[in-house]
């Protein structure tokens, strides 16, 4: 075959080497980066027969050693499936998990059929997976996304574009451990035309909430890839929650509902911070392993 390589043998191979460096799910990635290094739009399997190319096999080739070091697949190929749709991530960007669509699980759920406009708040959006997973299923509703990183709102911006969601969503780069930074989001609905009130009936946000000191303890792939600014949530984790939760009242609506991700540990300590802040918890939603995820409040 000259220059060119099969891709049964190219996948074996991939297999064999993360295996030796004893990766969790090897077949699964193998496939992932091989389909990704060939910019094949579907994932490759051992009954394909497909000829690849010298240089796609030294990409794939590059990908399995970034792997091997740890890597995450979805930093490696820079995309990250979530909900329903693939979105872009850098690193910049929080790498979205599973848990965090519990959010948009129950936000759907609950205002899917709704015949109302609904205006929504995405606080620390990153890459826009959550609060753009909910507008692409509630089409009546219009997103504000915030974020304190200008480079994640670009990435944030092109998965807008990518889904045809701009039309229904705008960003803007704010910080919420700035003083005026309430003040800053009415602004930005009384200046935007998009948006028809400066309160919001649907909040969510998965903000840092990992302790300082338990950085370290995290896994590799989460401590040496995910930016420190999404992790690290203080010395009790809950630095960004006291933050936001002082004047959050200001700009949700009267029958507005809250969506919050929380550590599985910090329960007791959030929900003493949404009673001293005047919150109603309304319902605690839990993760697939039990845990308490999402606090519904108002």
């Amino acid at each position: 075959m000259g220059d060119f390589f099969n891709s049964k043998e190219l996948l074996i191979n991939g297999i064999r080497k993360l295996k030796l460096s004893k990766i969790p799910a090897p077949e699964v990635d193998a496939r992932i980066l091989l389909s990704n290094a060939i910019n094949y739009k579907n994932i490759i399997y051992m009954h394909n027969d497909i000829l690849i190319s010298k240089k796609e096999k030294k990409i794939f080739y590059n990908y399995l050693v970034k792997r091997i070091q740890g890597k995450p697949v979805s930093r490696i190929i820079g995309s990250r499936n979530f909900w329903k749709n693939n979105f872009l991530i850098n690193k910049y960007t929080l790498d979205p998990r599973p848990d965090t669509e519990i959010i948009v699980d129950v936000v759907t759920k609950t205002y899917g059929k709704s015949s109302n406009s609904i205006q929504i708040l995405d606080l620390g959006s990153g890459s826009g997976c959550i609060g753009l997973s909910i507008i692409d299923e509630i089409k009546n509703a219009t997103l504000l996304s915030l974020d304190v990183c200008k480079q994640a709102l670009k990435q944030l911006d092109k998965n807008a574009k990518r889904l045809k969601l701009s039309k229904q969503s705008y960003c803007s780069n704010v910080n919420w451990f700035e003083n005026r930074w309430i003040e800053n989001v009415k602004l930005i609905t009384q200046n935007e035309n998009l948006f028809l009130k400066n309160k919001f009936d649907i909040i969510v946000c998965n903000p840092p909430y990992i302790k300082s000191s338990d950085i370290e303890k995290l896994q590799t792939e989460v401590k040496n890839y995910d930016p420190l600014l999404s992790l690290d949530g203080g010395l009790d984790g809950c630095d960004s929650y006291r933050a936001i939760f002082k004047n959050l009242r200001e700009i949700l609506a009267d029958e507005g509902t809250c969506f919050f991700e929380i550590g599985y540990n910090l329960f007791e300590n959030i929900k003493f911070l949404l009673e001293k802040s005047n919150f109603e918890l309304i319902k605690v939603h839990k993760d697939f392993n039990g845990h308490s995820r999402v606090l519904e409040i108002k």
